[in-house]
């Protein structure tokens, strides 16, 4: 679903902006949630496990930031190499085989890897949450 589609402009931008003023105040946030991730599986359904697991993680991961302010140093960084590697290996791992394919006239196969719509953006943003929390 595209922001100029005629699908989002007429029934999933007034259902969600109607359910948003209609839902208590306490799930509001969670109203949000649920309707960013049909948004989201509109477009690419398949990669919403993938959303849900990055969420889960960065969710979990600020918990233990905030709770444990002696370990928080090692949980920035395993938070960021999950985030960073999930992006390298999505945007990333068939270039590195095709390049070692090249250089070291190899015959690995490529998997047929997709790009999920928005990793970079939505990487960047949790990185961006997950390292203002740190810095309090």
């Amino acid at each position: 679903m595209v922001f100029s589609s005629l699908v989002f402009l007429w029934i999933f931008l007034p259902i969600t902006m109607i359910g948003y003023y209609i839902v208590d105040k306490r799930y509001k946030n969670i109203f949000l949630l649920l309707a960013s991730l049909i948004f989201y599986a509109w477009g690419e359904p398949i990669y919403i496990l993938l959303m849900l697991f990055s969420i889960i993680i960065n969710w979990g991961m600020g918990l233990l930031i905030e709770k444990f302010g002696l370990y928080k140093r090692l949980f920035l960084i395993a938070d960021i190499l999950i985030n960073i590697g999930l992006l390298g290996y999505f945007k990333y791992f068939n270039f590195i085989i095709e390049t070692l394919n090249n250089i070291f006239h190899l015959n690995i196969e490529e998997p047929s890897i997709g790009l999920p719509i928005g990793i970079s953006f939505f990487t960047f943003q949790i990185l961006s949450y997950i390292i203002d929390l740190y810095r309090g």
